[in-house]
C-alpha cells in the first residue's frame, strides 16, 4: 500500500464534502523523514480537529446542535422552527472531511509501517502502531455518528476516489463490524511512552481507556435501534457489554482540554455575542425536580462557582426575598389589560407565565449550568459578557436591569423586576420583539461593544465556566453508561445491573462529575414532580394529577389561581404515553447529565423515543419547513413532523455531485431535501 492511497482518500472525500482547506499529514515518504509519518499524530490531529474552532463551533454546536436538543433556546437563528443555514451545514461536512481523513490516514500510516514500507519497528512500536489502528477505528466510527445523526446518508468506503453514499442503516452496520473488530484488537499490556502519551488529546493513549471508550460506543449506537429494530439492538448491545464494562469511572471519561485563543481547541460554547439561554425544556425539567432546598442547593453550588461561596446569612438575606414555591406558585401571568396572552401559545404547561423568583425546589445542577439574571456580583469573572449588565452611570452598582414587556402596543406597560428569575425561551420563533422594551442601552464590561437590553435578559445564561476555554469539552461520560444499562435493564436485555442501581449511578456520577453531590440522597429519593410531571425516585411511578396553583395578576398585582395542567400523557410523542414512568426518568437524567456538551445525543434520544418531553415550536408566522404545523398544533398533540428531524445537505453536495445528492436523498426516501423526514432509527 503506497502513499498513494492516502491521496486517493483525500481526494475521494474533498469531491463528497468540499468545504474548507486543511492541511494534510500526506508526504512522499523519500522526501520526508519517517518520524512525518507516525501515525498517532494523524490520529491527534482527527481527534483536536473534531473539536471544532470557533467559527465551526458557533454554527454547529451552538446554532445546530445545541438547538435542536433544546439545550439552549436557539439562540434565535430559528433552527427548531424549521430554519436551514447553507454555510452552517457546510462547516460540519468540512469538519466530517478533515477528520475522518485524518483517523484514515493513521491507520494506512500504520499499516505500511507494520508492513515495512518505512524500516523496522521496535516491538514496542509494532504495538503501538496496531494500537493505533483499533483506536482510530473506533474513533472514525465516533465521528461517522456525527455526520449520519444529523444528515444521514453518507459512505463508509473510505478508499474510492469517487465513494458511493449508503443508506442510514447500512452505515450503522459497518460501524458495528468496526467496533466488534477493533475493541479486541487492542493489546492492554502496552505502556504508552511519553511522546504517544502527548498524541492523544482524550486518553494519552491508554489502552484501557480506549477499549472502554469503544464498548461505550457500541452500547450507545446499539440503543439507537430500540425502536426500529428491537432485537438487532438487543443483540449489539449485549455483544457489546460481553467485551467489558465500557466508561464507568469519571477518570474514563472520553473529554478533551479546552485552551483559549483561536482555533481548534478553543471552547466551542466560548463566542461572547452566543446568547446561550436557558431552554424552555431544560427550565421545566429542572423546576421542582429533586426535593433539595435551594438555599442548600446555593450555598453547595456557592464553594464552587461563586466567587465568594455566599454564607446562610447572605442567601437568607440576598435570595431570600426572590425564592418561591414553584409547587404553590406558576409566575406572573403575562397578559395585556383586554387578557390577551402576549406569548404565542405552546404546549408547554408554563407558556403565558413569567416565573419571577427562584423555584424553592431544583435540580442541584442548575446552578452548575446557569447564572441567574441579575446574579453577576457572585460569578466567577472571565472578561466574558454573557448577558450584559452594565454599571449604572453614577457608578452605583445594581443586581438587575428591569425588563418591560409591553402588555400592548400602545406601550402599557408593566415593569418587572427579572432579578434572580428562572424561565427558558421556548423552541420555534417565541417571540415577538415589539412586546420588549428596549430602551436600555448600554456598554458590556470589558468590551466596547454597545447591546440592548431585549428579552436577552430575562434568561439564565449558560455559566461562565462553559464559555471561557478553560473547561474540558465531554465527548462520553460515565453516566450515559450507566443510563443506557439503565434503559436496557428497563426493557429486559441482559445488563448485569438493576436498572434502579444503574439509574441511581449514573445520577450519582453526573453529580460528582460538577460536584454537587452534596444533595445526592434527598434527590434520588425525592417525589415531588416536575414541571412536565416527573419525579426523581426510580420507584416513584404513580402519573401526575393537575391541581390548583396561584399565579400574579398584572394589572392589579393580586394572587389569583388557575388550574396547573401537566402535559397531555395522551398527546405527547413518546409512545409510552406516560409522564412518569421508569424510561422517562431514565432519559430525563440522561439528558440533564449529558449538557451542555452532547446535544447531539439529546436530540437523538428526543428522535428515537419522544423524551424527554419537547414542547411544540410557537411562531408569529407561520413555520413553513415543519411537517402539518400550523398555529393551533398545539392544542392537538405532537407530531414526529413539528420538530426537525435532520439537517440539509449543504448546496456544495448538490453542486459538485448532482447524481450522488440524488442518490443520498433516496436512500433516505425523500424526493427533496426534507428536514423532518426521520431517519432510518426514529420515531415515524
Amino acid at each position: 500500500m503506497k502513499i498513494n492511497k492516502i491521496l486517493a482518500l483525500a481526494a475521494g472525500l474533498v469531491a463528497l464534502v468540499a468545504c474548507r482547506d486543511f492541511e494534510e499529514i500526506n508526504k512522499d515518504p523519500k522526501a520526508a523523514g519517517a518520524q512525518d509519518l507516525k501515525p498517532y499524530w494523524a490520529l491527534d490531529r482527527a481527534i483536536v480537529s473534531d473539536q471544532q474552532n470557533p467559527n465551526d463551533a458557533e454554527r454547529v454546536f451552538v446554532i445546530y446542535w445545541a438547538s435542536l436538543g433544546h439545550i439552549n433556546g436557539d439562540d434565535g437563528y430559528g433552527v427548531t422552527g424549521g430554519e436551514s443555514y447553507d454555510d452552517y451545514a457546510s462547516c460540519l461536512y468540512g469538519i466530517t472531511r478533515s477528520c475522518i481523513t485524518s483517523a484514515n490516514n493513521a491507520i494506512i500510516v500504520a499499516k505500511q509501517w507494520l508492513d515495512g514500507e518505512f524500516g523496522e519497528l521496535s516491538d514496542h512500536e509494532k504495538v503501538s502502531f496496531a494500537n493505533t489502528i483499533a483506536y482510530a477505528r473506533i474513533w472514525r466510527v465516533y465521528l461517522l455518528t456525527e455526520f449520519v445523526d444529523s444528515f444521514g446518508s453518507f459512505t463508509t468506503d473510505f478508499e474510492s476516489i469517487s465513494p458511493k453514499y449508503q443508506s442510514v442503516e447500512d452505515c450503522y452496520k459497518f460501524m458495528y463490524t468496526e467496533l466488534a473488530e477493533a475493541i479486541p484488537a487492542i493489546d492492554l499490556s502496552l505502556a504508552p511512552n511519553d511522546t504517544e502519551k502527548n498524541a492523544d488529546p482524550a486518553y494519552g493513549m491508554d489502552p484501557a481507556k480506549w477499549k472502554d471508550f469503544g464498548i461505550s460506543m457500541w452500547m450507545r449506537l446499539a440503543m439507537r435501534l430500540s425502536e426500529v429494530q428491537p432485537s438487532t439492538a438487543k443483540a449489539e448491545f449485549e455483544k457489546a457489554l460481553a467485551a467489558g464494562g465500557g466508561v464507568r469511572t469519571i477518570e474514563g471519561t472520553f473529554r478533551v482540554a479546552e485552551k483559549d485563543g483561536w482555533w481548534d481547541l478553543s471552547g466551542v460554547m466560548s463566542r461572547t455575542w452566543n446568547r446561550l439561554l436557558l431552554s424552555n425544556t431544560m427550565a421545566n425539567l429542572m423546576t421542582n425536580f429533586g426535593g433539595a432546598k435551594v438555599e442548600d442547593i446555593l450555598q453547595d453550588s456557592g464553594k464552587r462557582f461563586y466567587k465568594e461561596a455566599p454564607s446562610a446569612t447572605k442567601i437568607a438575606e440576598t435570595y431570600g426575598p426572590y425564592i418561591k414555591d414553584a409547587h404553590e406558585y406558576l409566575g406572573i401571568h403575562m397578559v395585556n389589560k383586554d387578557g390577551k396572552i402576549i406569548y404565542e401559545p405552546s404546549d408547554s404547561p408554563t407558556w403565558g407565565y413569567f416565573f419571577d423568583g427562584i423555584p424553592s425546589k431544583i435540580d442541584p445542577r442548575a446552578f452548575a449550568y446557569y447564572t441567574l439574571p441579575g446574579d453577576y456580583d457572585n460569578r466567577i469573572e472571565t472578561g466574558y459578557c454573557t448577558s450584559p449588565r452594565p454599571p449604572k452611570p453614577d457608578g452605583e452598582d445594581e443586581k438587575a436591569l428591569p425588563i418591560t414587556p409591553y402588555l400592548d402596543k400602545k406601550n402599557e406597560a408593566l415593569p418587572i423586576d427579572v432579578t434572580y428569575s428562572w424561565n427558558g425561551m421556548v423552541s420555534g420563533w417565541a417571540f415577538d420583539d415589539t412586546f420588549w422594551n428596549e430602551t436600555g442601552i448600554g456598554t458590556c464590561p470589558k468590551s466596547p461593544r454597545k447591546v440592548a437590553y431585549t428579552r436577552w435578559h430575562t434568561f439564565p445564561p449558560l455559566s461562565e465556566r462553559y464559555r471561557n476555554s478553560k473547561e474540558y469539552r465531554v465527548f462520553f461520560g460515565p453516566w450515559e453508561t450507566y443510563f443506557l444499562l439503565a434503559e436496557a435493564a428497563v426493557r429486559g436485555w441482559n445488563a448485569g445491573i438493576s436498572a434502579e442501581e444503574a439509574y441511581n449511578t449514573g445520577i450519582q456520577l453526573s453529580f460528582e462529575y460538577l460536584n454537587v453531590d452534596a444533595n445526592y440522597n434527598a434527590y434520588i429519593n425525592s417525589e415531588d414532580y416536575n414541571r412536565v410531571g416527573t419525579s426523581v425516585k426510580f420507584g416513584h411511578t404513580a402519573e401526575p394529577a393537575n391541581y390548583t396553583i396561584n399565579y400574579k395578576d398584572p394589572v392589579s398585582g393580586n394572587l389569583k389561581t388557575t388550574q396547573y395542567k401537566y402535559p397531555d400523557a395522551s398527546k405527547v410523542l413518546y409512545k409510552g404515553k406516560k409522564l412518569n414512568d421508569q424510561l422517562t426518568k431514565i432519559i430525563t437524567q440522561k439528558y440533564i447529565a449529558n449538557a451542555p456538551w452532547l446535544p447531539v445525543e439529546s436530540w437523538c434520544d428526543h428522535r428515537r423515543l419522544g423524551l424527554p418531553f419537547f414542547e411544540i415550536p410557537v411562531s408569529t408566522t407561520e413555520l413553513n419547513y415543519l411537517a402539518g404545523w400550523t398555529k393551533n398544533s398545539w392544542q392537538n398533540g405532537q407530531k414526529v413532523g413539528y420538530y426537525p428531524q435532520r439537517m440539509k445537505y449543504p448546496s456544495s453536495l448538490r453542486n459538485a455531485s448532482p447524481e450522488e445528492y440524488q442518490n443520498a436523498l433516496n436512500l433516505m426516501g425523500m424526493t427533496d431535501e426534507n428536514i423532518t423526514t426521520p431517519l432510518w432509527w426514529a420515531l415515524k
